[in-house]
This record gives C-alpha cells, sequence and structure tokens, in this order.
C-alpha cells in the first residue's frame, strides 16, 4: 500500500533561487507604520495580501516580485477578548479588548482596543479603524 502525498499549494511561476531581497527592509515597514502613518504590507501577484514582514508568499511559495502596497487599516471585528491582566507595556491601559480584525483589502490582523474596556463596548461585525499611537501594537478604534 503506497501513500499519495498531496501538495498542499500550487507550484510557483518562477524557481527559488535562494535569498531574495525584499521589497522593503525591515526598518522602512516600521517607520512607515510608526513615523508616517502609513499601514505598509505586501501584495503578491497571486493576489495575497498581509502586513506582515514576509520574503515568500505563504499562499503561492512565490519568492520576489512582491509589491508594496498601502493598507486603509479599516475593517471588521472577528473575534475579541476583554484583557483585564495584561503585559507590562499595558498595565497603565488594562482593561482593554484584543481582537482580529478583518481588513477590507483582505488581511487578517491582531491588535487591541484601549476604549474598550466591557463587553458591552464592542461586538463581533463591529467596524473599527487602526489609529496611528505613541502607544505599541496595532491600535483600533470603533467607528
Amino acid at each position: 500500500m503506497s501513500a499519495q502525498v498531496q501538495q498542499t499549494r500550487p507550484a510557483t511561476h518562477e524557481p527559488k533561487k535562494g535569498p531574495v531581497a525584499p521589497a522593503h527592509s525591515v526598518g522602512e515597514f516600521y517607520k512607515g507604520y510608526e513615523e508616517e502613518g502609513k499601514l505598509l504590507g505586501y501584495e503578491c501577484p497571486c493576489g495575497y495580501k498581509t502586513l506582515t514582514y514576509i520574503l515568500e508568499c505563504p499562499r503561492c511559495g512565490r519568492q520576489g516580485g512582491l509589491k508594496d502596497t498601502t493598507f486603509k487599516g479599516t475593517g471588521t471585528v472577528l473575534a475579541f477578548s476583554l484583557q483585564n491582566v495584561p503585559a507590562d507595556e499595558f498595565v497603565n491601559d488594562a482593561p482593554y479588548a484584543y481582537a482580529l480584525v478583518q481588513l477590507e483589502e483582505g488581511s487578517v490582523v491582531s491588535g487591541w482596543l484601549p476604549n474598550a474596556k466591557r463587553p458591552e463596548d464592542l461586538k463581533i461585525g463591529d467596524k473599527v479603524h487602526w489609529a496611528k499611537s505613541y502607544k505599541v501594537g496595532m491600535v483600533f478604534e470603533k467607528d
């Protein structure tokens, strides 16, 4: 009896050639986010979009050809949890909601909402937007 292995992602359109230079550096990625108020990310020709710093598309495996893209930062709450016992960097903000947000452009990101302090302050399906902040992490505000 032989086992068949099914490929989980389609073959790339170009062969992998070793390390690939990213479309932008990690420094530019965070500078755009922290200083310029832009959510910089990547878009692959296969349609995959992400805010995560990547060198290879997790959907199709493509290396290279990833384009810089800017996200608007608006989306919908998919899930959330109220944090009453936070990590040290959030101790002065507790309680707050930590949420998974489906961005309009298609990517899912996690972030926190400092103004959602009670269960009735936020619900699944609420519209939110990214707010540039001096605070750690991706900060969202309810629309």
